[in-house]
């Protein structure tokens, strides 16, 4: 049924009122003093991690000094006179950056006289410039805003450039204790170890696997036995259902999940989510064998861990035996996301736990 005129303006009028914008004029002395005085908080949860190169950054200064126009950044008011940044992070970060002599102009294409500078080695006019001149528009998302409408906002600014991937959609969409929870376990340093995490430029740090990883086992967790074959949607459900987690049950995800990791540690150390390869292992963490290890780990009680741990010695030698079996093979590399294949992985890895600790 089609929806009447009234209807229509309605709706119109509820967006209408749904955002209460205030719009600035600012100078990249005012952006970097906010930056510094926290007063902008430029890492919220639900930001994307990835970060600009020397020669952007570089860009970036160059365009303001060269007078040409700057898309403007949008913060969210989350209290009175302090901000959380919706879009715009990275120009934020490098205006900061800048200002405070963290880099030289690097790569310029037009201004080239400056290469090599940094802001205390440009000119004093230039200096000055930069400090006065209100060279970059900020849009304030005012904190009496609709909360769903304001991330909203923060979805549609960030797709139009490089779309956002299946967990960064979930960190900015699915807000709240659960998300909390499981972007700080992303921090574990075994897991990042594993990922080949080593700083905040690693792809796996950037594209969040780290935190999807975390995600992916609490999914699981709940419903292997039963699992839908399509990851993304069960995640997706998953966070949906426990978005508001009370503090219990945020505590119960935590500890199984550290213990499980923890306990995965123990046993196979450097070889953990990794596949053997004749005399040695493959260096590449796979989805599949984190799936096996930690979802059998997770099944076992505190007496059969302990036993594991301590005959860790033939749970691995019992977890290269497992790929002599090509289905158990195929079952953590081909068409993973099959439900026969991860629960054919899951009961393999557990049965081979359980004989090895006898």
């Amino acid at each position: 049924m089609a929806a009447s005129a009234d209807d229509m303006v309605k709706r119109f009028e509820r967006a209408q009122d749904a955002l209460v914008l205030q719009a600035s004029d600012l100078s990249l002395e005012t952006i970097a003093s906010m930056v510094q005085s926290e007063a902008i908080d430029i890492a919220p949860l639900f930001q994307r991690r990835e970060r600009w190169d020397l020669f952007r950054q570089s860009s970036l200064i160059e365009s303001f000094l060269l007078n040409i126009p700057v898309p403007p950044v949008y913060l969210s008011e989350d209290e009175f006179g302090s901000y959380s940044v919706i879009d715009g992070k990275q120009r934020i970060t490098a205006i900061h950056d800048y200002m405070r002599n963290r880099y030289a102009l690097s790569s310029l294409e037009r201004f080239t006289e400056l290469e090599g500078l940094k802001f205390a080695d440009l000119p004093a006019q230039l200096q000055n410039a930069l400090k006065v001149r209100p060279y970059i528009r900020a849009i304030t998302i005012l904190r009496q805003s609709d909360k769903v409408t304001k991330f909203e906002v923060f979805h549609r600014l960030n797709s139009g450039g490089q779309p956002l991937n299946a967990q960064e959609v979930r960190n900015v969409i699915f807000r709240g204790p659960l998300n909390d929870l499981i972007v700080q376990l992303s921090a574990s340093p075994f897991l990042r170890k594993q990922l080949k995490i080593r700083d905040e430029k690693s792809s796996s740090y950037r594209d969040m696997t780290d935190v999807e990883f975390v995600l992916r086992f609490l999914t699981l967790r709940e419903q292997w036995r039963a699992f839908s074959g399509d990851f993304r949607g069960s995640m997706d459900k998953f966070m949906s259902l426990h978005q508001n987690a009370d503090e219990k049950q945020i505590e119960d995800y935590r500890a199984s999940f550290l213990r499980s990791l923890s306990v995965c540690e123990q046993i196979w150390g450097q070889f953990a989510f990794k596949r053997p390869d004749k005399g040695t292992w493959r260096d590449q963490a796979l989805a599949g064998m984190y799936d096996a290890q930690m979802l059998a780990v997770d099944s076992l009680n505190e007496k059969e861990s302990a036993f594991a741990v301590n005959n860790k010695t033939r749970v691995i030698s019992a977890t290269r035996e497992l790929f002599t079996d090509p289905d158990f093979d195929a079952s953590v590399r081909v068409a993973t996301n099959t439900p026969t294949r991860l629960i054919f992985r899951v009961k393999g890895m557990t049965e081979a736990l359980k004989l090895s600790a006898k």
